[in-house]
């Protein structure tokens, strides 16, 4: 009982803590010796004595009497007993402490290892110094024995270093250099081994040394292996990159780290020759091994090298001993840590160290070419070893830790070896290999369990089959699995793989073919018969080899009596034991080669004892010799005359003649010896006389049948009944049963000679003979009825004629039959075996497939009932492994052939009756019950249970065999067993289901152990057939999913298991293959959505089977449907076959196609791969994408689509998805801009009506589908799809009939044929058909709609756009109706009804989730339509309050509201709008703003006065509140409800109002902002030019209202000539600069006019703006003109003819080109388009030159031209840009840049036309030009003076507008013929405007390109479909402006164009 404890007392730990602190001041004093010792060790060596006593005393200090000194080997070494179990390193009473960071813990272990290390150091270094300072030669210094007991001093303390720290590269380098100096290649190699073994395994990945240390260690390695020649070591992926890489050369002399030590090891050891050794001796014979089979090698290898010699030979042969001891020492070298204990290395065989050692023979064994048939070639043991030296944890045995594998880091294998040394709780062994050989049990008892039963249903009640499969089923369950098993096959083969032998082990995996059957291969195989029960015993291949060595070296033996001896020496175990194939193989090549040798010694020694009186004793020696080599060369002549060797014949010549000698010397043997001595030998000479003679040819075969009788009758007289020769193959056994089988097998010879002859061709003769012999229970003959009664009938007395009966053969069998039977009973199974394949031979040469494959499966009967008969069990064991084998590989190859015929011949199983099935289903279950203990061992080999009892190719080879065979005979079984359960199908509900549930189970079992692939995948295959062919099947995508993986690694996504890795290699899916999977895979697509399926492997899988299913070929019937399709779509809709459409009686005319790829397109899978492909397009949602989305997908699908419809017209939900196909497409191409909309309309109507008609066929096939109730419920996918699209028919006609679409398709008044007149005979033409009006497209849309409301009632679009259509037909004029539609014509109530019933849907929805806005489409249209009622005047204003109160969002919803006159109603509605503009969160209904905007200010009414400019005030401020910037940048958001295109036709709309709300204003700012912002965004506007021209009218009138520019009644300057014009206009340029102009309003609205006509670039005809500017300069013109200094009418004209002078001597002066001149005359239009200046196109001054540069002798109109006034008009302004002259010349030059940015001469007028033109097709703004300009010029003034300080005037184009320039590039060859005025024109006054700009204008530039990047015009919403209502009726659609007609100005001539001022303007 303890002690009594208190609980309040702590106990003290004062004792620990002493504990601690010793061995920490401990470990601090051993440091301080160390740091001593290494620093006397550093002074070098005049310290060195010194430093020996510091080291001394370091490794006396007290931590070297720890525990922890001893290395792993001195430690194991201390136990008593040697084991490796896993115990504590340390002693049981030693506290093992934590590894702190600072503490013992971490540095004890590393003062141990730098104390050794260093130590081992100092001892090198001192060697060293002693070979230096030593006399004599080097190599004497080193071989001092203290020298080499030093080197063995270092080579411990690096042992010892490294067993602390094995990581330490160079430190194992030095290892190996030190062993290598103590000629320990051995230990130098290992070391070098370990310093280059890496972290990963090499086997796996090539790797390169991490370390410059390992690098080197390497480079030493491949050197010491090139110098021992080990290619196979070199060959190992570790030292890959030593070999293919060498070291630089400048690492090359760090290789050594001890270059001074001598390396014994460069080069192999010779053996000195001895001063005193003789030059001439015997020659000595090397044997590799103590073995009596390398022995008689030895001698062959002699012979063939030397020949027969006559000098006596020396046998050395190694001693063992060494061997036992090195295996004793590895033994100890292992690591102290066994997963299994003492026994864990049993499986592993330790190479012997003497094999290292002795070289192999110098001479090759030459194999005689008589014996090439006789036994296998002379080969080194194959038995693979294990490792003798420590490499690593795999080369050990020992498993690595299971969480090592699942590390993050994977430690180093040196580091892990170093922690073996801690004491770890792991989990129980036993517990962990039963939790991982669960699985495999389990899956193994599932599936033997399934097939017992399967087995039993059918009838198999074989005892022994069933008690072998309970074993299997008792072994799943067992923890000893292999020692439940009994049967004794089954142990064999678990022999044959724990214990292997690759000899056997080649039976089952030769790869000769089947023997050819013939009579030669009958006798062959009928030699053997049954093998004895009792087995001799081995012969000991060692016992007496050294006293017989001994021997022969004493007595100086030649070759020839060594062979004499040897084979004298075996003789007396010839009977006795039984020889190993080695040793047979041996002696028969020592009495082959050594003949003569051997047959002359016996005679001799035969003289000799008859001479000699006591001789007796040595002849009956000498007669066991002699009979001994008789007999085997009986055995070895047998074998090279069997008819199956190639042997040829002279050798088969010299066999005979040995085996004549041989006879000859036996038979005077034994009549010289006495007689009763033993008449055994007698015995064996008759049989071996009788067996001679029946190989002679010569001899009748009575004779030897006569002579084989009396051999019997002797024998059977004689006392000896059994002589058994176990080494000799044609006479095993001597008995009466022996000679009798001889004598069977000869008196049924004729029988089988007659069988194989070779003339014998006739099949059926073949199987008539056979079948009663080998299957007497299928044959019946006729015989006559011994039942009838003899006499006589009739009157006549005539005998009455025999009755024949049909009877078994067995009851009527004569005497040669039962012998034949009794013989093949005793035969051996080979012979049987090749009787049934000639049988099956035959039956196959007459094609009867079914009988041949009876004949496999009778073989494998056989076969397996041979197994258990008692002739297998008394076979002795090492005879038992061949036959087992053979057995084996006969079994493999039947099993092979069965299943061929069994997967790919459907007649297999014709004949087939109920016994023969159950007896093979018998059969090929115990065949599995025998191969599984294969895949059980293996179990226990993956979990670590067992080691592998063998490596190399050739284990693999067998064992990868075995895994085929297995499935196999799993494939085979299942094909039986599916015969046997469709012919017992009241045994069966269920069969598909009983046989894929046993697939499964045969899956699982073969996957878990990753044998799928075996038999290259057969068994897949077949299942994936078998599951494609069963249609009532459970849980088949289960079953087909982890198949198809398997096979192709395709992965269905469905089902309720996980695929699982089975190991097998992904083969490339063939077309045959996918066409059969598509009917499955389809089914599994149908069952998903596609949005999952795009997410799902399925989608993998359907791509993958596409891609090897390939494109379709087109054939004609292809074709003609698809042509007809095409025109059909190409076709005008007509109003009737829309309505036929409901009732299903529209059709197309198609063929039916038969091609493969019709079963595709039966299943609908075409269509799954356009609905993916459409789908994969639908999936990023087209009202959510930032960007327009690529329709490849789509284009895709519709490709697919109509691919399906060629094969299947009928198909509705193709047509319907193919219409959803260019419903997509033209929502594409309309959503993103409306470039379209506006110029390729026809490609719009082409998508609509394609998209018409297919939903028109669709709709027609549907009404079939609908009709029928079982298909419309089957799917209710399919249901869903058809309400779909009747919501989608409707919403495309409806979206058709509205803007932007406006009923174009509809329309088709351009299609029009020729018509026969009814009264004569001409002929009229008009159009196919009545066009549909867009009443009845509403009409019509509703109905459709309503159709989709009785599937979806809760989706709100539905009536919605029913209560839209009826509120579309109720506002069509009822005059404009025909009768019928005016009856139908809907009412207010039916609108609030349908408008009602979409609130109420929407209102019934769930709440939208936080963040998202309520659905506010119905409650606005409810609004407006109710507005429009009453403002028409339809509905009551109360009456209207009262319906929307009743609303869910109406204001003070619910209360009465009272309503008296109409600015109470608008208020009511404002209101209501309001209210729903908050329940807007996100702002995107923006129609509610423009509602309540319209409400305010309505366009059509107001006129301008007071009141309009009040509403228009507040239109505008609910505009600019939500939708408007103060930059006017418009922000207008597609909703979710809009139709694509539908957000173009509202922003046109609601600029229009927009710029109407400014015209009523006066606001010309903002619609300045408006302009450009419309001019940049042009592809944003439904009907662009038409909005653009209206807005420009409006602009210019509103310019000449702001500026009071009225129209100019007359020309002002009619009254002067062109002369004067151009003095004028130099003076109103000059005037432009001064400060008057500034504020001149006609100047300002001038400059407003250009900037404006800038802005137009050609986009509209310039008329109005050319109005304006002309007005405008007319009008400066009259108010400066009284300010205009008028000189003397002559000295003007006399100035300007001095001018026209001097540009008529300048033009000719100018080397212009005439080919210029002549084009400018020729093409005066083109040279004018050429020449863009300011000016729109149509504007461009004509001039026409003559060659001598004056004007063209044409007269002029007299005044003028309005071109004229243009162009003095836009140089005025552009000089008031640059501002007033400062000086002079200043002046000048700014007149000169101010000119030529006009019209100068030539080259300035082209490229200031190129200017203007590029400006004008990029839309670019003046500002840029100006900047331009400016900036040239300014660089041209003297002294860089600035240029005047003028800005644009408020609210002028000019403001903002650099934030908005796109500048173009200018044209090609712009810049080298410019003026150097026009380079930068305005760039100056650019910068000044910068500088000088208002700040709100500053503010508004900020504010406008913040705004501009978040423009609302660029769509990025979600789509719906809806708009606004009627819009399009309450803007004011005023588009046709008043334009001034240019013609006659823009079609005068350049000719007219004035030479003397361009020359006037060139000189100034």
């Amino acid at each position: 009982m303890p002690a009594f404890t208190a609980l309040n007392v702590e106990p003290e730990e004062t004792v620990v803590e002493e504990v601690d602190t010793t061995r920490e001041l401990q470990v601090d004093d051993a440091l301080k010796l160390f740091q001593n010792a290494l620093k006397l060790h550093a002074q070098g060596p005049r310290f060195f004595d010194d430093a020996a006593d510091a080291y001394d005393a370091l490794f006396e200090s007290d931590i070297f009497n720890y525990p922890e000194a001893k290395t792993e080997y001195e430690r194991n070494e201390r136990r008593p007993d040697g084991s490796f179990i896993n115990e504590p390193v340390f002693t049981p009473g030693l506290d093992v402490v934590g590894a702190e960071a600072d503490g013992v813990g971490s540095s004890l272990p590393q003062a141990y290892y730098l104390s050794y290390k260093n130590h081992g150091q100092f001892v090198i270094d001192r060697i060293r110094n002693k070979a230096r300072i030593t006399p004599g030669p080097r190599d004497a210094a080193f071989d001092d024995p203290g020298v080499q007991d030093d080197g063995r001093r270092a080579l411990d303390d690096f042992n010892a270093a490294l067993d602390r720290d094995p990581s330490d590269a160079d430190l194992w380098r030095k290892t190996a250099r030190v062993a290598a100096f103590l000629k320990s290649a051995r230990i130098s190699r290992y070391s070098l081994e370990a310093a280059i073994e890496l972290d990963d395994d090499p086997a796996v990945a090539e790797v390169d040394p991490p370390s410059l240390a390992e690098g080197f260690a390497g480079a030493q390695l491949r050197e010491q292996l090139d110098v021992l020649g080990d290619e196979m070591a070199l060959s190992h992926p570790i030292m890959k990159p030593f070999v293919e890489k060498g070291l630089p050369p400048y690492l090359e002399r760090y290789k050594d780290p001890i270059p001074y030590l001598p390396n014994p090891t460069k080069q192999l050891a010779v053996k000195k020759a001895q001063p005193d050794e003789p030059s001439i001796g015997p020659f000595t014979i090397e044997v590799p091994s103590q073995s009596w089979a390398e022995l008689g090698m030895a001698l062959v290898s002699f012979v063939a090298s030397n020949g027969l010699s006559g000098q006596p030979v020396k046998l050395r042969v190694p001693e063992e001993v060494e061997a036992d001891l090195q295996m004793e020492i590895d033994r100890q070298l292992q690591p102290p840590e066994s997963p299994h204990g003492p026994e864990g290395g049993d499986g592993a065989q330790t190479e012997s160290p003497v094999a290292e050692k002795v070289k192999e023979p110098t001479t090759i064994t030459e194999e005689p070419a008589t014996m090439a048939e006789t036994t296998a070639a002379v080969e080194q043991p194959t038995n693979e070893r294990g490792a003798s030296r420590k490499r690593s944890q795999s080369a050990a045995g020992l498993p690595d830790a299971q969480d090592e594998e699942n590390a993050d880091v994977k430690r180093s294998k040196r580091t892990r070896r170093r922690d073996t040394a801690q004491v770890e709780e792991v989990m129980d062994t036993a517990t962990l290999l039963a939790t991982q050989i669960q699985p495999f049990q389990a899956a193994d008892q599932n599936l033997f369990q399934i097939t017992k039963d399967l087995l039993e249903n059918l009838g198999v009640t074989d005892s022994v089959t069933l008690d072998r499969i309970a074993e299997v089923l008792e072994s799943c369950a067992s923890e000893d699995r292999t020692g439940k098993i009994q049967n004794l096959a089954t142990n064999d083969l678990r022999d044959a793989i724990v214990n292997f032998d690759e000899n056997a082990a080649n039976i089952l995996l030769s790869k000769q073919e089947n023997t050819q059957i013939s009579l030669a291969s009958f006798l062959e195989h009928s030699k053997s018969g049954p093998q004895r029960a009792q087995e001799a015993p081995v012969f000991d291949d060692v016992e007496g080899l050294v006293a017989f060595v001994s021997q022969i070296n004493t007595d100086e033996c030649t070759i020839h009596d060594a062979a004499y001896e040897y084979a004298k020496y075996l003789s007396k175990t010839y009977a006795k034991f039984k020889w190993s194939d080695h040793t047979k193989t041996s002696i028969v090549q020592v009495i082959t080669r050594l003949d003569e040798s051997i047959y002359d010694r016996i005679v001799y020694d035969l003289q000799i004892c008859q001479s000699s009186e006591d001789g007796s004793e040595g002849l009956a020696e000498l007669a066991e010799l002699v009979f001994m080599l008789f007999e085997l060369h009986l055995d070895i002549y047998e074998r090279v005359t069997n008819p199956n060797s190639a042997v040829d014949v002279s050798k088969r010549i010299e066999a005979r003649g040995r085996l004549d000698r041989w006879m000859s010397l036996a038979t005077d043997v034994n009549q010289n010896r006495p007689q009763d001595v033993d008449d055994s030998l007698s015995i064996r000479y008759l049989w071996a006389s009788v067996f001679a003679a029946a190989l002679s040819k010569d001899i009748q075969r009575d004779h030897i049948i006569t002579c084989w009788n009396s051999l019997r009758d002797y024998l059977a007289d004689s006392s000896v009944t059994e002589i058994s020769l176990p080494n000799n193959v044609v006479m095993p056994e001597i008995s009466a049963v022996a000679a009798e089988r001889e004598i069977s097998k000869l008196t049924t010879l004729d029988f089988f000679m007659g069988l194989f002859r070779d003339d014998q061709a006739d099949p059926v003769s073949v199987i008539d003979t056979l079948e009663p012999v080998l299957n007497p229970d299928s044959v019946a003959v006729n015989v006559v009825d011994d039942t009838q009664t003899n006499g006589v009938n009739g009157a006549n007395g005539e005998a009455a004629k025999p009755k024949l009966v049909k009877r078994p053969i067995k009851e009527c069998a004569g005497p040669w039959l039962r012998d034949l039977w009794k013989f093949l009973q005793n035969s051996s199974t080979d012979m049987r075996l090749l009787l049934w394949a000639r049988l099956g031979e035959s039956y196959g040469k007459i094609k009867y497939t079914t009988k041949q494959f009876s004949c496999f499966l009778r073989s494998i009967e056989t076969i397996v009932a041979d197994l258990e008969r008692d002739d297998y069990a008394n076979t002795p064991a090492e005879s038992r492994k061949a036959l087992f084998m053979t057995n084996l590989k006969a079994l493999d190859d039947l099993t092979i052939q069965s299943l061929h015929l069994a997967l790919n011949d459907n007649s297999s199983f014709d004949v087939i009756d109920e016994d023969h099935l159950r007896a093979t289903l018998s059969a090929l279950a115990k065949v599995n019950c025998l191969l599984h203990i294969a895949a059980m061992h293996e179990d226990e080999i993956r979990i670590g249970m067992t080691q592998p009892s063998a490596s190399g190719s050739t284990y693999t080879a067998f064992l990868t065999k075995l895994r085929e065979m297995q499935v196999r005979t799993w494939s085979l079984q299942y094909t039986v067993l599916k015969v046997g359960v469709y012919q017992h199908s009241n045994m069966f509900p269920k069969p598909e289901n009983d046989l894929a549930e046993y697939l499964a189970a045969v899956h699982q079992v073969l996957g878990l152990r990753k044998c799928c692939k075996a038999s290259n995948k057969i068994f897949l295959k077949m299942m994936r057939v078998e599951l494609l062919k069963q249609k009532n099947i459970e849980n088949w995508e289960d079953y087909l999913g982890q198949v198809l993986y398997d096979l192709h690694g395709l992965k269905l996504g469905v089902g309720i298991w996980e695929v699982q890795d089975h190991g097998c290699p992904s083969e490339t899916l063939e077309k045959r293959q996918a066409m059969a999977l598509v009917d499955k895979i389809t089914v599994l697509a149908n069952r998903m959505t596609m949005k999952d399926l795009l997410k799902s492997d399925l989608k993998t899988t359907i791509d993958h089977m596409q891609q090897a299913i390939g494109s379709t070929k087109s054939n004609p019937q292809m074709i003609l449907n698809l042509r007809n399709f095409t025109e059909y779509l190409k076709t005008p809709i007509h109003p009737l076959h829309l309505y036929q459409a409901l009732t299903g009686k529209i059709d197309l005319d198609a063929v039916t196609i038969n091609t493969p790829e019709s079963a595709l397109a039966k299943q609908g899978w075409f269509f799954l791969l356009g609905m993916i492909a459409l789908t994969k397009f639908k999936g990023v949602d087209l009202n959510r994408r930032q960007t327009p989305g690529a329709t490849d997908d789509l284009r895709i699908g519709a490709a697919f689509l109509r691919q399906q419809l060629q094969f299947t017209p009928d198909r509705w939900d193709a047509w319907f998805r193919l219409a959803e196909c260019f419903d997509y497409e033209l929502d594409e191409a309309v959503l993103w801009t409306a470039d379209k909309m506006n110029k390729d309309r026809a490609d719009l109507v082409k998508f609509q009506r394609n998209s018409i008609h297919c939903y028109t066929l669709a709709l027609s096939h549907s009404y079939s589908w609908a009709s029928d109730p079982l298909a419309f419920v089957a799917s209710e996918e399919d249901a869903d799809a058809l309400y779909d699209l009747y919501h989608e028919f409707g919403m495309r006609l409806y979206a058709s009939s509205r803007e932007p679409f406006a009923m174009e398709p509809f329309q088709h008044a351009d299609q029009e044929r020729f018509f026969i007149e009814t009264m004569g005979a001409g002929t009229y033409k008009r159009i196919l058909h009545q066009q549909m009006s867009d009443y009845q497209v509403w009409k019509y849309a509703a109905k459709l709609f309503r159709k989709a409301m009785a599937g979806k009632p809760k989706d709100w679009k539905n009536p919605y756009m029913v209560a839209k259509c009826l509120w579309k037909m109720y506002q069509k004029p009822p005059e404009s109706l025909d009768e019928k539609n005016q009856l139908s014509r809907p009412t207010v109530q039916d609108v609030i009804r349908a408008l009602e019933r979409s609130v109420e849907v929407v209102a019934a929805l769930p709440k939208p989730r936080h963040g998202q806005d309520p659905i506010l489409e119905p409650h606005y249209k409810i609004l407006s339509v109710v507005h429009k009622l009453v403002s028409r005047g339809d509905l009551p204003a109360q009456e209207g309050a009262n319906i929307l109160q009743r609303q869910p969002y109406a204001p003070d919803h619910g209360e009465e509201v009272k309503i008296s006159n109409s600015d109470d109603w608008e208020m009511y509605v404002i209101k209501s709008l309001r209210l729903l503009r908050d329940k807007d969160k996100s702002n995107w209904q923006h129609r509610l703003i423009m509602r309540h905007a319209r409400i305010l200010f309505d366009e059509n009414d107001t006129e301008g006065d007071g009141g309009g400019y009040i509403a228009s005030k507040a239109a505008f401020g609910v505009l600019r509140e939500s939708m408007f910037t103060k930059t006017m940048v418009m922000n207008v958001w597609k909703c979710d409800a809009e139709r694509p295109g539908r957000h173009h036709v509202y922003t046109e709309q609601y600029i229009r109002f927009m710029v109407r709300v400014l015209a009523v204003m006066n606001d010309r700012v903002n619609l300045e902002m408006v302009l450009r912002r419309i001019r940049k965004k042009g592809v944003d506007f439904y009907h662009f030019n038409e909005l653009w021209q209206s807005c420009v009218v409006t602009y210019v009138k509103m310019l000449r209202q702001t500026f009071n520019v009225s129209l100019t009644e007359e020309d002002a300057f009619k009254s002067l000539t062109p002369e004067d014009f151009e003095v004028v206009s130099e003076r109103i340029t000059e005037w432009a600069t001064t400060p008057a102009a500034e504020v001149h309003k006609a100047m300002s609205a001038m400059k407003e006019a250009i900037e404006l006509k800038k802005l137009n670039a050609q986009l509209m005809k310039a008329g109005p703006i050319d109005d304006l500017i002309n007005d405008c300069y007319s009008a400066i013109y009259l108010d400066i003109k009284a300010e205009l200094p008028v000189p003397d009418q002559p000295m003007c004209t006399t100035e300007h003819s001095q001018t026209r002078d001097g540009g008529e001597a300048t033009a000719e002066g100018t080397p212009e080109p005439m080919a210029k001149k002549l084009f400018g005359l020729l093409n005066p239009d083109k040279h004018a388009s050429a020449l863009g200046s300011l000016r729109a196109g149509s504007e461009q001054p004509e001039k026409t030159l003559s060659h001598a540069g004056e004007p063209a002798p044409r007269g002029r109109r007299p005044g003028v031209r309005r071109l004229d006034v243009i162009r003095k008009a836009e140089q005025a302004v552009l000089r008031a840009a640059e501002g007033p002259p400062k000086s002079a010349g200043a002046s000048s030059k700014s007149r000169m840049g101010s000119t030529s940015s006009g019209k100068n001469a030539g080259d300035g007028d082209e490229e200031d036309g190129h200017q203007d033109d590029d400006e004008d097709v990029d839309m670019k703004d003046a500002d840029e030009a100006d900047v331009t300009a400016v900036t040239n010029g300014d660089a041209n003034e003297a002294n860089g003076e600035e240029g005047s300080d003028i800005s644009s005037p408020p609210g002028s184009v000019h403001d903002s507008a650099d934030d908005e320039s796109d500048l173009s590039d200018v044209p090609e060859g712009y810049e080298d013929d410019m003026p150097p005025s026009l380079m930068f024109p305005n760039l100056r006054r650019s910068v000044e405007v910068g500088r000088d700009s208002s700040s709100e204008s500053g503010s508004e530039d900020d504010d406008e390109e913040e705004e501009e990047e978040g423009d609302g015009n660029e769509t990025n919403g979600p789509e719906q479909e809806d708009e606004e209502d009627e819009e399009g009726e309450d803007v004011d659609q005023d588009e046709d402006e008043e334009e001034e007609d240019e013609e006659g100005e823009n079609g005068e001539s350049r000719m007219e164009e004035d030479a003397p001022d361009q020359v006037s303007e060139m000189e100034e």
